[in-house]
């Protein structure tokens, strides 16, 4: 069973007024981390030295499964204190506030109108429902492993009862493996454990992702490890893949990947920032900041020989999934 935990902030986050301005929510965001991290520290000192050895600092215990934790105008599904799945504007519950959904949004660079999105890893629905908002021609469909997630939906405003919109209650590496539909983007987002961490960069699994793609599809996956290790994901991702992009995300240790199945595609800035303006009449996305990030070798993109980001270069806060 999910648990509902609200908690008052200090002072007001932001205003209707200010919504617009993307500087009141990179500030939300980080005092709702500032405090649930602090909790995260609280619960983990008295787990070490017995119940009450530091003082309280919320009204929610430690908490089992995942649970829903309101903060302000911000509401975000927790698996625990130390783990964000997932954080939404309340006002605005079709905005991507953590900047990790945005950078995988980066795929429209290279196909801004998907006839069919594959979502592997629903949490809060950031990304399904702000596929379904601005992609209104897309069909969605999202993959989730945990039936308490999927029961959470309508408290996230995830429009369930839309016919572009699918939700699956199903292991998300064995979907890809055993469904026979088939998607134009597939984004991978479902690292929860270290089992899923060693399946979903298995070269099996992107194999399968590859097979899964239609012509001229990208997949999108989310690399999460605050230690580093994703190289060996990104070994697996070359074996399967004629070509990969990489986009380091600076709030966290995140690093978003873009995988071509079919040759190596000729692209360079000026080509993608004029794509990224015609982005930006129509999303509410950093676009041409996610241009300048890219991982581009001169007048190309990165292909197999490009080497891994070095972990210092992927930032020093927190890892998003």
């Amino acid at each position: 069973m999910s648990e509902h935990v609200a908690l008052r902030p200090i002072r007001e986050i932001y205003s209707s007024a200010t919504l617009a301005d993307d500087a009141p929510h990179t500030l939300a965001i980080e005092e709702f981390l500032d405090h649930i991290y602090a909790i995260d520290r609280e619960v983990r000192w008295n787990e070490r030295f017995g119940p009450g050895a530091a003082e309280p600092c919320h009204d929610g215990g430690q908490q089992h499964g995942a649970f829903i934790f309101d903060f302000g105008d911000i509401r975000s599904l927790l698996a625990n204190w130390g783990y964000v799945q997932s954080a939404m504007s309340i006002t605005e519950p079709n905005r991507l506030l953590l900047e990790y959904t945005q950078a995988m949004m980066g795929f429209l660079l290279f196909n801004g109108s998907p006839r069919t999105i594959e979502i592997i890893g629903l949490g809060g629905g950031s990304l399904a429902k702000y596929c379904h908002a601005y992609l209104p021609s897309t069909h969605i469909r999202a993959v989730e492993i945990d039936e308490h997630v999927l029961a959470m939906a309508d408290q996230f405003c995830i429009p369930v009862d839309s016919s572009r919109l699918e939700l699956v209650l199903a292991d998300g590496h064995d979907f890809v493996a055993r469904n026979e539909r088939t998607t134009d983007v597939l984004l991978i987002d479902d690292f929860n454990n270290e089992e899923e961490v060693h399946q979903l960069n298995s070269a099996g699994f992107f194999s399968a992702c590859r097979a899964r793609l239609n012509p001229g599809g990208i997949l999108v996956a989310n690399l999460c490890d605050p230690r580093g290790q994703n190289r060996s994901a990104l070994r697996n991702l070359r074996k399967s893949f004629d070509q990969i992009v990489t986009l380091p995300v600076e709030a966290g240790m995140n690093l978003v990947v873009f995988a071509f199945p079919e040759g190596c595609q000729q692209f360079d800035r000026k080509q993608l920032h004029d794509t990224a303006r015609l982005i930006g009449s129509r999303h509410p996305l950093p676009m041409a900041e996610l241009v300048e990030r890219l991982q581009l070798r001169p007048g190309q993109l990165a292909g197999k020989g490009f080497s891994e980001t070095e972990p210092s270069s992927l930032g020093t806060q927190r890892c998003w999934s």
